[in-house]
């Protein structure tokens, strides 16, 4: 096994470990739920965007580099704390990822702020209209579309057909389309999972 493809298991193991654990904390806890529209609110939204924004730059720190590319998973939290808890905390959690993303430079700089961002923005809006209806299914093909304008964005927006090349000649796909996703859809079903309560005694 070469380091690359130890370093991919390791990002998989890590990432979807914390989605799953991370889901579960907050599905039993129902931390991030039940606003009232008063000052704990924004409690709760700093909150929420604090766990969401750290997933997000972590998703970036235990990033792999290969053939000029980082592969990571940050886009993953922005997604679904923006599709469960809504846009304060999803475009929050984006700002906070792209940010630091920003900091690391790079030809693939440009486009991979703005996908963070769009997945933070997009998600949040999805919530607003369509909160009752969202599902692991959804949650997980909405993830998979994101995934599919990330690689766009780098491909277009990076000079001399880098983007093309990191596309093709990397593992970053990977990454992009079935971490991020499979990330979203372990978060989504723990979540789901949690936050529906135990059947009472005698039922």
């Amino acid at each position: 096994m070469d380091a690359t493809a130890g370093g991919l298991i390791v990002l998989f193991g890590v990432n979807l470990g914390f989605a799953a654990v991370l889901g579960i904390i907050l599905g039993k806890s129902r931390l991030l739920e039940d606003m009232k529209g008063d000052f704990t609110d924004w409690i709760k939204y700093s909150v929420g965007i604090a766990i969401f924004g750290i997933m997000s730059l972590f998703g970036s720190i235990a990033s792999i580099e290969y053939g000029g590319a980082l592969l990571n998973v940050r886009d993953g939290s922005p997604i679904y704390g923006g599709l469960w808890f809504g846009p304060v905390i999803g475009v929050g959690a984006a700002v906070i990822g792209a940010a630091y993303r920003f900091t690391l430079g790079g030809a693939t700089m440009v486009p991979c702020c703005l996908s963070t961002l769009f997945a933070g923005v997009v998600s949040g809006v999805i919530w607003y209209f369509y909160r009752e209806r969202i599902t692991t299914l959804t949650a997980t093909l909405i993830a998979v579309i994101m995934g599919c304008v990330h690689i766009l964005l780098v491909c277009f927006l990076t000079p001399n057909d880098f983007g093309w090349t990191v596309i093709s000649d990397t593992p970053t796909g990977v990454g992009i389309l079935i971490l991020v996703p499979l990330s979203v859809a372990i978060f989504s079903w723990c979540y789901q999972r949690a936050r529906v309560p135990a059947p009472a005694a005698g039922q």
